[in-house]
């Protein structure tokens, strides 16, 4: 078994215990809650973002999110506008615009389905199946966004990066190997772990490891 990095773990416990940073963690997480209870745009608008995340910048993809919403297109069916203004700011512009369309035309059974899954790890796990373009760190990503992410993690890079640090990557997995889902689970089982032992939610060290590796909390 490996032996936690106790350098970066004492800072991790540091920055969760830092009344500013949870503070705006718990402000954000507060917030992110009533995106969900509200529904409507909102609720839109952080699937399209989730869409737009992979290999692109999430503030990126905030921006696109903007300019979409100016030019009334947030939920327009024009493929060809839409990815004009993809093409500005995320990668696969052309692919992700198409994502859009179809998840918008299946937006009403994507919200029954969330409403009806009391479990979300399932959820999770089925709305990467179901929602085309969407993987398991975006589809965690979703959820977290919408004040459902109690039990799952968003595995970006950052994340792993300061989970390689701590030296809590499972055993057999480098952070240079490709995220297949067996992976991702894996990693996702010792992170929780680690959430269980330190006692900093899951939803908490999603913010806090992106804090160690940008300086920043974001979406």
């Amino acid at each position: 078994m490996k032996e936690i990095n106790e350098e970066i773990h004492s800072q991790i416990l540091s920055l969760y215990k830092n009344k500013e940073i949870k503070y705006r963690i718990k402000s954000r997480l507060d917030y992110l809650t009533r995106i969900y209870i509200r529904g409507g745009t909102r609720l839109w608008a952080e699937l399209v973002f989730c869409l737009l995340t992979p290999q692109s910048k999430a503030r990126n993809a905030c921006k696109a999110i903007a300019e979409l919403y100016q030019k009334d297109l947030l939920y327009s069916k024009d493929v060809a506008q839409i990815s004009l203004v993809l093409k500005k700011h995320v990668r696969f512009h052309n692919n992700k615009s198409l994502y859009i369309l179809e998840a918008g035309t299946n937006f009403d059974n994507i919200c029954s389905f969330i409403n009806d899954t009391d479990d979300k790890v399932d959820l999770r796990n089925n709305l990467f199946k179901q929602i085309k373009g969407m993987g398991m760190k975006e589809a965690s990503h979703f959820l977290r966004n919408i004040g459902f992410g109690h039990d799952v993690a968003i595995l970006d890079r950052h994340i792993l990066r300061v989970m390689d640090s701590l030296n809590i990557l499972p055993e057999n997995i480098s952070i240079k190997d490709s995220l297949t889902l067996s992976r991702y689970l894996e990693i996702e089982a010792s992170l929780r772990l680690y959430s269980k032992d330190t006692k900093i939610p899951l939803e908490y060290i999603d913010f806090v490891f992106w804090y160690k590796a940008t300086n920043d909390i974001f979406k």
